[in-house]
């Protein structure tokens, strides 16, 4: 069945086409799927008839605009034949994926050489993202590293006031999204058709969950008839409360500095209730007598990705709060189910929409979802084991 959803597909940008190359419209897909993500890339996925208009345009490196609001990059396709006839799967990242092609080089690195050393920024968290994106896509001292036509948008300084980062050899995407979580930041990247134009932004959620006065409050629970179908998680699992601390960068391993922390206003937990963990971190001295006061600050950044995980998953019926109109991703809403006892006031952090015979279904995911094995894995790799 033909969903007819609207797809453009474009050429991207580069120093040899600087203006993006309109290739065609198709409505011809059988069935859409797109994820965005606040913090972190998402992806899509279309089919549609190999026969169908356009279809054989749908190729690694193109670009797509689905339904007027998603933007993706074609990763790859997969060309089947069966009963339904010929088609092709195409699927990618949104264009905020391409933060994932770029690991953050320390300054004045070039290729291969001068591997020491860290990127240190300090600022608003928005101010350290975009030093980070600028470093490493826009203004890279390696001249092939930069992505033609990518623009960073006025710095609006959103995010904590006196953040600091420091970074060596991480992947571009991970550290975003490591210091957009922590200050309820998001990041996008839009083209911009008219000027030839990749735009880097942080995205910052509005609150409607009724706690502000002067906007309309928006509630996600079943019985108002605003959800279809939910799934509440509260999990401890990943979760952690005493943290040993080593700065790493010693020459022998019983001289690093370890020491022990927990988050600010907690207890000291003991018993069944203590749950350990080590960090590994790279810390910067900027003065001589502060490695104790910096330790802390590191691992106190880091140890914010070890709390309990609370998440809200809702199927959304679209007939009185309409996403892209009534709320947007990192907004911060209502999330509800009386019978349960349960009420959040999350962001909504995540976005999967599905276009398909039944016409097209929103489902949300309010607040921080538990790891799965893969972002344990990447959490372990970062921290080393």
């Amino acid at each position: 069945m033909i969903v007819g959803i609207e797809i453009r597909i474009f050429d991207p940008v580069d120093a040899a086409h600087p203006s993006f190359g309109r290739v065609g419209l198709t409505t011809a897909a059988t069935g859409i799927s797109t994820t965005s993500n606040l913090a972190a890339p998402g992806d899509f996925t279309i089919t549609i008839p190999l026969g169908a208009r356009y279809a054989d345009t749908l190729q690694p490196g193109r670009l797509v605009l689905i339904d007027r609001t998603f933007w993706g990059i074609v990763d790859g396709r997969v060309l089947e034949a069966g009963e339904q006839g010929q088609q092709i799967t195409a699927s990618g990242r949104d264009l905020k994926g391409l933060t994932m092609d770029r690991i953050t080089l320390p300054p004045l690195v070039s290729g291969v050489a001068g591997t020491q050393g860290y990127d240190v920024v300090t600022g608003t968290t928005e101010a350290c993202m975009k030093h980070f994106v600028d470093a490493n896509m826009v203004r890279s001292t390696d001249p092939l590293r930069n992505i033609f036509g990518l623009l960073i948008a006025l710095d609006q300084g959103r995010g904590m006031q006196d953040d600091k980062y420091m970074s060596r050899h991480d992947g571009l995407s991970g550290v975003l999204q490591a210091l957009g979580e922590a200050a309820s930041l998001g990041y996008d990247i839009i083209p911009d058709l008219d000027s030839g134009a990749y735009v880097f932004d942080v995205v910052q959620g509005v609150d409607r969950s009724g706690t502000q006065s002067d906007r309309p409050r928006i509630v996600f629970d079943i019985s108002r008839r605003t959800a279809q179908a939910q799934t509440y998680t509260d999990s401890r699992a990943d979760a952690r409360n005493i943290f040993y601390a080593t700065r790493s960068g010693a020459e022998f391993e019983d001289e690093a500095l370890t020491m022990m922390y927990v988050r600010e206003g907690e207890e000291t937990q003991g018993g069944l209730y203590r749950r350990e963990q080590h960090l590994s971190l790279s810390a910067s001295t900027p003065e001589a007598g502060q490695e104790y006061a910096e330790l802390q600050r590191a691992a106190l950044q880091e140890a914010e990705n070890y709390r309990p995980t609370e998440s809200f998953t809702c199927t959304i019926l679209d007939g009185r709060f309409q996403y892209g109109r009534d709320y947007f991703l990192g907004d911060t809403v209502t999330a509800q189910n009386r019978e349960w006892g349960v009420t959040m006031h999350p962001m909504v952090t995540a976005m999967t929409t599905e276009y398909g015979e039944n016409g097209i279904t929103h489902t949300a995911t309010f607040g921080k979802a538990p790891l799965n094995v893969f972002g344990r894995l990447r959490r372990q790799i970062r921290q080393g084991g």
